[in-house]
């Protein structure tokens, strides 16, 4: 396994929260399960000590860094702002994705876990914005989405967040199905903008 490889996998296990925020990182422990020595799982976690996404304390170790309420403030309204710009640009392109959208909605209001619930929900928005014709945004909301993925799951622990969650969706999809394009943008912005007040409850 490369240096490059064993870090993509340390950063998904704590993007998924399967290291969970606050959490103490067991170099030996990560080294023998992979098979590897500490000294690539320890360059690993440096890397990504830079990148936010883990922390050292002395007398611990690394950690997977705790959730940040800032964090929460700072990123969603950007998320939001640049899906309503994404759905808007979609233009009647929009129309045609009402089916895709309520297929994955029904499946997000059956899952059975926060991780399922999680990638059916991203599922959902990355299908909102993808006719927006627009490489570069789509890119920078996927990013977004990748910096969020543990607070999402912490998000999506509550099975009452969830339904409202679904509840929202359909109203999205409803729009969609209308044609209503700047409807459909408004209520997108304000779901992100919802779910980043009821998380910042939970933090």
């Amino acid at each position: 396994m490369t240096r490059d490889e064993l870090e993509a996998l340390l950063r998904t296990r704590i993007l998924a929260a399967e290291i969970a925020p606050g959490e103490r990182i067991n170099e030996s422990a990560v080294a023998a399960e992979l098979g590897v020595s500490r000294t690539p799982v320890r360059e690993a976690l440096l890397r990504m000590e830079g990148g936010g996404l883990v922390r050292f304390e002395r007398g611990r170790g690394f950690l997977a860094a705790p959730l940040d309420a800032a964090q929460v403030r700072q990123t969603y309204p950007i998320i939001a702002h640049l899906e309503e710009l994404a759905v808007t640009g979609a233009g009647p392109a929009l129309r045609g994705l009402a089916p895709e959208l309520a297929e994955t909605n029904t499946a997000f209001a059956a899952a059975g876990t926060a991780a399922e619930a999680h990638e059916l929900d991203a599922e959902f928005h990355r299908i909102l914005v993808s006719r927006c014709g627009n490489r570069r945004l789509i890119g920078l909301i996927g990013d977004l989405w990748l910096d969020i993925r543990r607070y999402e799951h912490v998000y999506f622990t509550a099975d009452g967040d969830r339904h409202r969650s679904a509840a929202r969706h359909a109203a999205i999809v409803e729009a969609v199905a209308a044609g209503e394009v700047a409807v459909a943008a408004r209520a997108v912005a304000d779901n992100t903008t919802e779910s980043m007040h009821l998380l910042l409850d939970r933090l």
